[in-house]
């Protein structure tokens, strides 16, 4: 019976990375020498569970950062964002890896109950601050869970009412702060997505944590999370969106993108890619040869 579930395992797994892979650039560009470095952690102690850890030299000016965002399906209206399949997000030619950002919810119906099945063209708000190109799609009062990157593509870690920020996500809670957890023990354990950043901002984490997939990977609870971030070397962390939204893509030696972790929603037994408001992708500078 292990081994029969070990090959399912395997099976949804695979089906994961390799159904994702769409996007196709003609010579797939060194991503180690644009400063981009994917590493999968494999724990045991005291849960399985695999991590993917992608570090972005942000210093090195070879790649910027990037919010991408489903469109806008009614205006002026309250709905701020139809969910997109995280692949259509990011399909741009420029495109070299990406993760999910933001929580999310749906609007209630006249019983006043929400549809939480998130369905591509679904149209949703935006929890946080979130927008591209200096324009915000989503806005909110100062908080310290925001993640957002200035015009010369450094990150920041809370907003504040000065801050003018070219590309913004937020998420849940900060995780981090000055090289010190600010969460406490205990709590359920789900997949995660974290971002952070080193003492000087020049460096980016993002941090997908797979779960809710018993002995292959069962996921973290918030204070794992915060000591995973600070163990990579992170000075500061945010707790981004999780569960069946985690994701993370990368571009392979063939120039495909594909979805590296074991996203967590299943349909008919086989991985279910769920729809995003946005997704924060790496992507080449402007000023590099293509």
């Amino acid at each position: 019976m292990r081994i029969f579930l070990s090959i399912i395992t395997g099976l949804l797994f695979l089906d994961a990375s390799l159904g994702a892979a769409e996007p196709k650039l003609t010579g797939a560009p060194d991503l180690n020498e644009l400063g981009i470095k994917y590493t999968l952690k494999k724990s045991t102690d005291p849960i399985p569970n695999k991590i993917h850890v992608l570090r972005v030299d942000l210093a090195l000016n070879k790649v910027k950062s990037a919010v991408a965002l489903g469109p806008d399906p009614d205006g002026d209206g309250p709905a701020e964002v139809s969910l997109t399949d995280p692949r259509k997000l990011a399909s741009s030619p420029s495109v070299l890896a990406f993760t999910n950002t933001n929580p999310w919810d749906s609007f209630p119906n006249a019983q006043g109950k929400k549809n939480r099945n998130w369905y591509s063209g679904q149209p949703v708000d935006i929890h946080g601050l979130a927008g591209t190109q200096g324009k915000m799609r989503s806005t909110m009062a100062p908080n310290n869970a925001s993640v957002w990157f200035d015009a010369q593509g450094r990150v920041h870690f809370g907003h504040q009412p000065d801050d003018k920020p070219q590309e913004a996500t937020t998420g849940f809670q900060l995780i981090l702060s000055k090289g010190k957890l600010t969460v406490s023990q205990g709590g359920a354990r789900h997949p995660r997505t974290a971002m952070g950043t080193d003492k000087k901002g020049e460096i980016l984490w993002l941090v997908v944590v797979d779960g809710r997939q018993q002995r292959y990977s069962e996921g973290m609870n918030i204070h794992e999370l915060a000591s995973l971030m600070k163990e990579l070397g992170c000075w500061t962390a945010t707790n981004m969106d999780g569960g069946g939204s985690s994701i993370m893509g990368l571009l392979d030696k063939d120039g495909k993108l594909k979805v590296m972790n074991s996203p967590s929603d299943r349909s008919f037994g086989r991985v279910k890619i769920r729809p995003l408001p946005m997704i924060l992708t790496i992507t080449k500078s402007t000023n590099l040869k293509k």
